[in-house]
């Protein structure tokens, strides 16, 4: 096997790992206080990770290509006057490295994750506002705890059986115009900071050997971009998709809400 990594590992040693959320317009939906939605929510992800390698097992960094996350999860929002709102998220998520571009690591042999609980929140604020334009500022944060299966496997001549769960956090600040194209039309979009911190524990053996680790995640921004589009379906229905953008990774997603 050449150079090998193993994809536990990776999802352990890079803060380029996990997937991105859905964001939405950065203005504020809920005009008024008291005032509140509800969401569903479906995010799709590609992600290119740089991993670090395991000294015990003689493996260099290397790269994992092509890791895909889903995430599925609720949203309930809630005005809180002068063109703000919290909200909150509740779902599910999971993460499958691509077989075809990982032939050459460990990554193309093994399955996904188990679909692992998601959990976030966050506020945004309309900052300026006139009939067909706003201004808004998104802070939002996710909290992830991926789990992957104890599997074994032949590394470099080592009998090896791990298992991994992450835990991570992950923190958007985005801002950004919102435009109305006309009426039930709307577009919105602008740059954004992706923040990730977290840990993880690995545990298992390698030769039989009792193996542990627990590396922590150093906090890492990075700058994208992002684009969507907001179409009214009826009154106080409305149907987003947007796209999202850094300098190695993709992602898309769409937002079915209902205000009340």
């Amino acid at each position: 096997m050449k150079r090998t990594v193993l994809i536990t590992t990776v999802l352990l040693s890079t803060t380029r790992v996990f997937a991105f959320d859905f964001m939405g317009p950065t203005t504020s939906r809920l005009k008024a206080s008291g005032q509140s939605s509800a969401a569903i929510e479906y995010f799709w992800s590609n992600m290119e990770i740089e991993a670090d390698g395991i000294p015990e097992l003689g493996l260099v960094s290397d790269t994992i290509e092509d890791v895909k996350f889903n995430k599925v999860s609720a949203n309930l929002a809630l005005g809180m006057g002068r063109g703000s709102e919290i909200f909150f998220r509740f779902g599910v998520a999971d993460a499958d490295p691509d077989k075809g571009d990982n032939r050459d690591n460990i990554a193309g042999y093994i399955g996904g994750s188990d679909e692992d609980l998601l959990l976030g929140g966050g506020v945004k604020w309309t900052l300026y506002e006139r009939t067909n334009f706003g201004w808004g500022l998104l802070v939002q944060t996710s909290w992830t705890d991926y789990d992957f299966d104890e599997k074994s496997y032949l590394v470099n001549g080592y009998d090896v059986t791990l298992s991994t769960d992450v835990e991570v956090f992950e923190t958007y600040i985005a801002t950004g115009p919102t435009v109305a194209l006309r009426e039930d039309v709307t577009v919105y979009g602008g740059p954004f900071l992706h923040f990730i911190t977290g840990d993880a524990e690995l545990k298992g053996t390698i030769d039989g050997i009792p193996y542990e680790g627990s590396p922590d995640l150093e906090e890492e921004s990075l700058l994208g971009a992002y684009i969507g589009i907001q179409i009214e379906l009826r009154k106080n229905a409305y149907f987003s998709a947007e796209f999202q953008t850094t300098d190695d990774s993709y992602g898309a997603g769409c937002h079915l809400v209902w205000r009340f």
